[in-house]
């Protein structure tokens, strides 16, 4: 069980750091990883701030575990990782067992994901490639846990509000963060892209 006294977030982001992320993503699945940065931001939002991560928790989307083990090493007591790609969950069993925490790996169209949790927290397909899937991952978050700890482009940020405000939702807060996505795709023309993105508690 990790000590919940407040520690700085830079020892967190040096684990998350050391995580391995897939060499090879789908640009359909918009397999971008989380930063370390912004997963430790959004852990410590969950953790520290709103001790939201003490139950039962599940990473939607999960990858190759960054946020999902970020939340075992916080002391969740039970985190689940979904995700529908086999080659980036056999990865993310990979980075747990060498992170040193126990994680439920799941593989599983979010669609199909079903019951309660206390908490979801998620970086989601942006919608780049397939229009509105971060909708479909937020509509599944709303059904199966009271809170959601979500990641988005801050471009979309009008258009997040008025969708969860429409869900009987509400932002309880949320902070800007500048991600860094390492050249992962042919199309990439520079070793790194910062993207603006916004970290978001959204509560019923």
């Amino acid at each position: 069980m990790a000590d919940k006294t407040r520690p700085s977030k830079r020892p967190l982001e040096m684990r998350l750091a050391r995580l391995k992320i897939l060499e090879t993503p789908t640009l359909k699945l918009e397999q971008y990883p989380v930063s370390p940065e912004v997963a430790a931001e959004l852990l410590y939002m969950a953790g520290f701030e709103h001790n939201d991560l003490q139950g039962r928790v599940i990473d939607l989307g999960t990858g190759t575990g960054r946020l999902a083990i970020g939340a075992a090493l916080m002391g969740s007591r039970h985190v689940v990782g979904v995700d529908t790609d086999p080659r980036a969950l056999a990865l993310a069993r990979t980075n747990a067992a060498s992170a040193g925490v126990e994680v439920d790996w799941v593989e599983s169209d979010i669609d199909k994901v079903c019951g309660r949790y206390d908490v979801v927290i998620m970086n989601p397909p942006y919608g780049t490639r397939t229009l509105h899937s971060d909708v479909r991952f937020l509509d599944r978050a709303f059904r199966i846990a009271p809170v959601t700890y979500s990641i988005h482009k801050s471009s979309t940020r009008d258009f997040l509000v008025k969708y969860v405000a429409r869900s009987n939702r509400r932002i309880g807060e949320a902070r800007s963060m500048n991600m860094e996505i390492p050249h992962l795709f042919g199309f990439h023309t520079q070793k790194w892209k910062s993207v603006e993105v916004d970290l978001c508690r959204i509560i019923g």
